[in-house]
């Protein structure tokens, strides 16, 4: 998804992207899964006790990474699209299904976004050494990170990485529908410290 918020009057835009949704989840199961055997039975599957408890089930279409711990319990991420969330998890359970081994419950999964992560682009340069000074609840050491981090509980909780190019990333936000308003309440507070560079 791209926004393009043109203000009237102003040469400033916004466009941002949604790049990965962090989704839990849990398997409708009455006894806890065999990983090892799950790693031979399932395709693009990978799994290490040894390193991990659990086990990574990678899809190609769409492209994503589901964990499966023993207790039933997933974790999905890598997703680009929420409304990819139901179909991936059901192609999971299909496959789990066809396992013989495995008794699937047929009641309804509950899935929790956890997490969005969204790339942004303000199109206009920051000054972060000013910013640094002026935002609360801000890092920025540009000997180990190029980005400042800024955490934000308005208008929801929220941490951005601000580049001084004007690129941001979002993350800790868990309803789509508010990343615009979030995006473009940073956008007015960084015009109201009067960070933004003179073009």
């Amino acid at each position: 998804m791209v926004l393009e918020a043109k203000p009237q009057n102003e040469k400033t835009s916004l466009t941002y992207s949604l790049q990965n949704f962090v989704v839990k989840s849990l398997l409708p199961i009455k006894e806890n899964l065999d990983l090892s055997l799950l790693q031979k039975k399932l395709n693009n599957a990978q799994y290490d006790s040894n390193r991990f408890p659990g086990l990574f089930k990678r899809f190609k279409h769409p492209k994503c990474v589901v964990i499966i711990f023993s207790n039933g319990k997933l974790i999905l991420t890598g997703i680009k699209s929420s409304n990819d969330i139901d179909y991936v998890l059901k192609k999971l359970v299909l496959k789990l299904a066809q396992i013989e081994e495995i008794k699937i419950l047929k009641t309804k999964m509950k899935t929790e976004i956890v997490n969005i992560v969204v790339t942004a682009n303000l199109y206009r340069e920051i000054n972060l050494d000013a910013a640094i000074v002026k935002l609360s609840n801000a890092i920025y050491e540009p000997e180990v990170f190029p980005g400042l981090i800024y955490k934000s509980d308005t208008p929801v909780k929220s941490v951005f990485l601000i580049f001084s190019t004007g690129k941001i990333v979002l993350t800790g936000v868990r309803d789509e529908n508010v990343i615009e308003s979030v995006l473009i309440s940073l956008g007015r507070l960084l015009k109201e410290k009067n960070l933004f560079r003179k073009v």
